[in-house]
């Protein structure tokens, strides 16, 4: 029969310390949130056109973001292929994925892990700044509840006792913020 997973995010969302091109993002699957390893690894190509494959996220947001942090976020991904996929087999539906996924090619991009045990959301605009995800307050209580130290969001996120809450207002300040360049 079935048994029931009292707390899925136990499962998904975690990453090892240290561990390049991997970060943690707190999304909602439908009205609850939920901890997910984002994985990303890039790899030089010599294809005129780099791959983009994502697994568990949507290719067109997946090519957004890449072309956002190339344009706004100062990492170059021009000549890369992108690999991203969603441990655990979870596909992401909602834009609140958007700065984790990010996060996660970043770090795989610049070869430094992302700050440890910390967790992040957000929706990215095509202008590079941080839209804000909703249920906020549902994701940090659910990052609280399982141990995660600091929280990136976007600015105007309201801080919970008990977390650190980074609010940047964007990608650039996100990436700067969220990326731990001596663990690499």
């Amino acid at each position: 029969g079935l048994v029931g997973v009292p707390n899925p995010s136990e499962l998904f969302g975690s990453t090892h310390p240290g561990e390049v091109g991997a970060a943690v993002g707190c999304v909602l699957e439908g009205t609850r949130p939920i901890l997910l390893e984002i994985q990303a690894l890039v790899s030089p190509t010599d294809l005129a056109m780099p791959r983009r494959v994502g697994t568990g996220v949507d290719p067109k947001r997946l090519a957004m973001i890449v072309a956002v942090l190339g344009r706004h976020a100062g990492v170059a991904l021009g000549s890369t292929d992108v690999f991203v996929n969603v441990a655990g087999g979870v596909r992401i539906e909602e834009p609140g994925a958007d700065l984790a996924v990010a996060l996660a090619i970043s770090s795989a991009s610049k070869g430094a892990p992302v700050r440890e045990s910390s967790a992040a959301f957000g929706e990215i605009g095509l202008t590079g700044r941080l839209r804000a995800a909703s249920q906020a307050e549902r994701r940090l209580d659910e990052c609280r509840k399982l141990g995660i130290a600091t929280i990136l969001a976007p600015a105007g996120t309201a801080p919970r006792d008990g977390l650190r809450v980074s609010a940047v207002a964007t990608l650039r300040a996100a990436v700067g913020a969220g990326l731990d360049p001596g663990g690499g």
